[in-house]
This record gives C-alpha cells, sequence and structure tokens, in this order.
C-alpha cells in the first residue's frame, strides 16, 4: 500500500493518529513538504518502507533547511523510518513552530546529509 500526502509534509500522516492524540497536541509547524509514503501492514500496524520528498513548496521551511525533491528521507529526530511504525513516526515529526525537524535524507545521487528544518507558524486545523 502506498499514500501520498500533502501540504504540510510528514506532519500530514494526521490520518495515522487516533483523534484522541491531536486533542491535546501543542500547534504544529508548517513544514513546507509533501511526501510519497509506501508502508506495508495493515491500518492497525502501518509499517513504513520509505519516505520519499515528493514537493517542496517555494519559501518554505522545507527549501530554507535544504530539503530536495526526491530525497529519500531515512531518519526522522535520529530514528531510522524503514521498518518503524507509521503512526509512531507521525506523532514524533509534529513540531512545534519555531522547533527544529532533524531528518538524514539519501539524495538521489545516492549521497547522505543531514537536513534541518526549523518549524514555521502554526498549520491551520482541517475541518
Amino acid at each position: 500500500m502506498a499514500a501520498v500526502l500533502g501540504a504540510a509534509g510528514l506532519a500530514l500522516w494526521m490520518w495515522l493518529l487516533p483523534a484522541a492524540a491531536l486533542a491535546d497536541a501543542p500547534p504544529r509547524g508548517r513544514l513546507g513538504f509533501t511526501v510519497y509514503v509506501e508502508v506495508e501492514g495493515n491500518y492497525a500496524k502501518p509499517i513504513l518502507k520509505s519516505v520519499r520528498v515528493q514537493e517542496i513548496e517555494p519559501g518554505s521551511p522545507a527549501e530554507k533547511g535544504g530539503l530536495q525533491v526526491e530525497d529519500l528521507i531515512v531518519q526522522a529526530q535520529g530514528r531510522t523510518l524503514s521498518g518503524a511504525n507509521a503512526r509512531d513516526v507521525a506523532a514524533m515529526v509534529q513540531v512545534p513552530p519555531g522547533h527544529k525537524l532533524r531528518l538524514l535524507v539519501r539524495s538521489i545521487d545516492g549521497a547522505l546529509r543531514r537536513v534541518t528544518i526549523v518549524a514555521g507558524p502554526p498549520v491551520r486545523s482541517r475541518r
């Protein structure tokens, strides 16, 4: 199973989080990128296979941090993504405005590099 997520990038793994977990969550900052996510398993226990950057908003925190389209996100906040529970990762990458999201990415040429994204102003809630 694969999913394409939009607008706030990793922060939009919201569909993986139970509503109760979101109720008390601090405001999440805008990251400005979308990802293509491959998962295996089922809805109750989705396991990440890969997370690849699909689009970056011009002028966004992601662009300023050096993230590039087609980057494969290997780690987020020091945690390896491949094989991780997607729900756990979704909660971990909900960074408040002004906080840092630290990523280890593999470029399309195979080079590994660190990217730090400082989350922008809060994302408007979806209704």
